[in-house]
């Protein structure tokens, strides 16, 4: 029974991120850097996600390259770039 709890965390959280990005999606042509966090944070919490449930190491992969891609667009923004 405690895994069923634990997917359903895990799918709740999923839906979060899914939501982050529906958002930046949403507002980055008109507040750039909050659209930038919303992706941020929802690209970490795929990442934690990967690594919780044991999903395969390209999902791994991907969602770390997306955080970093991230990231860097964040520090690249606040250094006038």
């Amino acid at each position: 029974m405690k895994n069923n709890k634990n997917t359903l965390g895990w799918e709740i959280i999923n839906y979060v991120s899914l939501a982050l990005c529906i958002f930046g999606q949403m507002t980055v042509g008109y507040i750039y850097l909050v659209a930038q966090f919303a992706y941020l944070i929802a690209n970490a919490v795929a990442v934690v996600r990967d690594f919780k449930i044991g999903l395969p190491k390209s999902n791994c992969v991907r969602d770390i390259t997306f955080f970093t891609i991230t990231l860097a667009l964040i520090v690249l923004r606040f250094c006038g770039i």
